[in-house]
Formats: structure tokens, C-alpha cells, sequence
């Protein structure tokens, strides 16, 4: 396992490397502050290295490093900040929805809303086919982002929050396929868990009251949804009284008031690898090589943002603009990391998809086409994404479809809303390693 100089900082300070520290220790949840992400909590993807992305990121987008955004040989392309308004636009360091510190190596990209600053921009589009980027709406120039400072920030505050002591409970069902999550402060919910107890689990549950924030912290060098795999994650919904897996458009006002106040702090991973499941909530990884699908199953969307040291992802994989808007603790300095007790035995049952097992299908709108459709099936464990990112190929074409993506995906265009063709999810194939995705009109979603 690699270990960066960051990581080994963080370890040291919270006493990781030697063992868990007492939680007696720990700071206590009592205050709650807003915004407590920074520049970071503007963007659906802030990265501090390089990023490998295809389909589309609903929000804004800032990578420090290298950023290659869609990929000839696929064939795909990547839009950004479609789900942008005005007023989100208004608050991002120059404007500007797409930010790359160093090279953007460009195929079809599109910025529906916003312009964009790079410090080099590379046309890799086919001559006579495509293009780098639509509109010239990325400019050269320096970063108007400050990485270095962000991310130093970011770390102190993971680090902190891993030393915050739970308030909630953490549960398994005798199977150990369900991972439970309860937590009924109506202001701010704590848990701590292990990562390997958290990729036993088949289903991950959290039930919290309606407008309450959630800090979830993941304890340990690594974590794999893929491992089990996780098929799924549940949020308890107060209207439906009941537990609802989450997806695009799942749930009523109380749920989505969870997922979007729900922070998934993951302070001494360094690697973070996301199946095709749906994850709600933000993921903050700033030591973390963070993968979105990989080899044998597929991409999976985030309904939030990710904000990790790097970023890799398959065709297919998407951000959705659901930015943190809860309350942390503030004021945490780095210390002592609480330790994660092991699940309690619970005979709460396991949720399990519906009978459909469809994502939601938001209303149509002629726009750019599509990537990866999804299937309804989980696929079979074969295989581990791959997290790195050489200049050609970045990664790894999926071999099955994504079982619970929404099968929705940006390739840019010219402009034209008319795409490539309309298919049916269940017809489309993702063929491995040729680089052939069938492609499908976009469909915007309804917020």
C-alpha cells in the first residue's frame, strides 16, 4: 500500500499507525458550522491531483493536476454544470465552472453552464470528428484555486472530525449483511465504523431525523464497496415511514433533506473504490485515490460530491449536483481518532431492492446523448477498478452494465440536441475494451 506524506501525517496525529486511540479523547458534536467545507463545498468534484472522467458532472468541477475528461478510444466526452444556477455560478473562484490547475486533455467536452480555466488545454478529439472543446469555452491561464492551501485545510478538518465522539449507533443483522446506522439528534448525528465492517455490508441503512446533518467516519487505510459487494444504500424516509434506496430521485423532501446534509468522512483512506451502487451524501477523501466503477461492474453515481486527493472513473460513471448542506463540528484540531466499536447485533431486517430494481426515470429533454445504460441486476464481483491514469486510455470499459446507475451520461456535442439515437436500457451493451458504448439521448432529471 502506498503511503503519502499526507496520509502519514494524518496517521501520526491521530495515533493510527500504533492502533485505534480511547475515545475518551475525543471532541464532542456539540457544535455545528456552516459551509464547513470551504471553496470545496462549491464544487459536485474537487480534486487535488488528477482526474480521469467521462459522462458528466451536474455541478462545478476544479482538479489541481491533469484532468482528462472524455476519451476518444471509448468513444466518450464529458459535460460539466448542467444543474448550475446563476447564483452557484456567481459564488465559484472567477466564475468559472470548470478549473484545472495543470493540462485538460480534452474530447468533447461541454460546459452547459459557466467557462472554464486551464493551465493547457489538449485537443485529443479525431480530426473531422468531435472536438476538444465545444465553444472554446475554456481558457488558458493560471488556477484561481489555491490546492495546496485548500486541501491542507481539508485534511485538518477530516483529520478533526475522525476525533469527534458518535452520538448515533452502528448495527449489523446476524447475517452481517446489514450495516445500520441510527442515529435521533435532530441537529447533528455521529457515527464511527470500520471500513471493514462497512464492506461486509450487502445493504447500508441510515436512519436520522428529517433536517438533521450526518457525519458518518470510515476508519481505515482502504475501503472497497465492491468487496461484498454493497448492493445498495437506504435512507430512512419520515413520509414513506419507512427505509427508501436511494437513487436520483428517490424519496420525499425529508429524505433528500438527509442525503444532502450526510458527509461520508473517510480521514486515513488511501484508496476509496465505489461500485455501481448509488451513493448518497458527499464523500470527503482527501488522501484517497477515489475510483467510480471498474472492471466487470460498471459505473455507479454519486448524489453528492466527491472531493479526493485523485479521481478515476469509468464511461457511464456521474457527480450529481447535490452539494453539502449541513453542519460540522468546528473549531476540531487533529487528535485522537475515536475507536470504531464493532456493530451490535440487531434483528432489524435486511432492505432489499424493490421488485423493479429500476432507477427513476426522470422526464425527457432533447440535450447531449448518453452514456452506459444500466441493467437491472447486480453484475458479479470480477474484478477491482483500476485507479491509475496514464495519458491514452485512463482506465478500464466496464464489461457489464451498471445495475443501479441511472443510465443517463454526457458525450458532448456541437451544440445540436439531436444525439446519436435513443435506446433502450435494457438492450444496450457495453462491449470490454474495444472502446463501443452504446449511446443514448440524454434525459434531464427533474431536481
Amino acid at each position: 500500500m502506498r503511503t503519502t506524506s499526507a496520509v502519514a501525517t494524518v496517521l501520526a496525529v491521530t495515533g493510527a499507525a500504533l492502533g485505534w486511540a480511547p475515545a475518551a479523547s475525543a471532541a464532542t458534536a456539540g457544535e455545528c458550522v456552516t459551509n464547513p467545507l470551504g471553496t470545496a463545498g462549491l464544487y459536485a468534484e474537487f480534486v487535488e491531483k488528477d482526474s480521469v472522467r467521462h459522462s458528466d458532472s451536474e455541478g462545478a468541477v476544479a482538479v489541481g493536476g491533469d484532468a482528462y475528461f472524455g476519451d476518444p478510444a471509448k468513444p466518450s466526452g464529458f459535460s460539466v454544470g448542467s444543474r448550475l444556477t446563476a447564483a452557484d455560478l456567481a459564488k465559484l473562484p472567477g466564475g468559472h465552472s470548470v478549473v484545472v490547475g495543470g493540462t485538460l486533455y480534452a474530447h468533447n467536452v461541454v460546459l452547459d453552464k459557466g467557462t472554464g480555466v486551464a493551465g493547457e488545454v489538449v485537443d485529443r478529439s479525431t480530426p473531422g470528428q468531435g472536438f476538444g472543446v465545444d465553444g472554446d469555452k475554456v481558457k488558458t491561464g493560471a488556477s484561481p484555486v489555491d490546492f495546496g492551501k485548500e486541501f491542507t485545510e481539508l485534511r485538518r478538518l477530516s483529520a478533526g472530525w475522525a476525533g469527534v465522539e458518535p452520538n448515533g449507533e452502528v448495527s449489523a443483522d446476524p447475517s452481517g449483511q446489514g450495516v445500520f446506522l441510527t442515529g435521533t439528534d435532530a441537529k447533528l448525528n455521529v457515527f464511527a465504523v470500520s471500513a471493514s465492517d462497512l464492506e461486509k455490508a450487502g445493504a447500508i441503512s441510515l436512519k436520522v431525523p428529517a433536517g438533521s446533518s450526518t457525519l458518518v467516519n470510515v476508519l481505515g487505510g482502504s475501503y472497497d464497496m465492491h468487496a461484498e459487494p454493497t448492493y445498495g444504500v437506504w435512507i430512512w424516509d419520515e413520509k414513506a415511514d419507512g427505509f427508501v434506496q436511494d437513487d436520483y430521485d428517490s424519496g420525499s423532501d425529508a429524505f433528500k433533506q438527509v442525503r444532502s446534509r450526510l458527509l461520508w468522512n473517510f480521514p486515513q483512506a488511501e484508496t476509496v473504490k465505489k461500485n455501481y451502487s448509488s451513493w448518497p451524501g458527499t464523500i470527503l477523501a482527501p488522501n484517497a485515490a477515489v475510483s467510480m466503477g471498474g472492471a466487470g461492474y460498471g459505473p455507479g453515481h454519486v448524489n453528492g460530491s466527491v472531493i479526493a486527493e485523485s479521481l478515476t472513473t469509468v464511461p457511464g460513471a456521474e457527480t450529481h449536483r447535490m452539494n453539502f448542506t449541513g453542519c460540522l463540528p468546528g473549531g476540531t484540531t487533529p487528535g485522537p481518532v475515536v475507536t470504531p466499536e464493532p456493530p451490535k447485533p440487531t434483528e432489524t431486517p435486511v432492505p432489499t431492492p424493490t421488485a423493479t430494481g429500476t432507477p427513476t426515470a426522470p422526464a425527457t429533454t432533447p440535450g447531449t446523448p448518453a452514456e452506459t445504460p444500466s441493467t437491472t441486476a447486480p453484475a458479479t464481483p470480477s474484478g477491482t477498478p483500476s485507479t491509475t491514469a496514464p495519458a491514452g486510455t485512463p482506465e478500464e470499459t466496464p464489461t457489464t452494465p451498471a445495475p443501479s446507475a441511472t443510465p443517463e451520461g454526457d458525450l458532448a456535442t456541437t451544440g445540436s440536441s439531436v444525439g446519436p439515437g435513443v435506446i433502450g436500457a435494457a438492450a444496450a451493451a457495453v462491449l470490454a475494451g474495444g472502446g463501443l458504448l452504446a449511446f443514448a439521448k440524454r434525459r434531464r432529471r427533474a431536481s
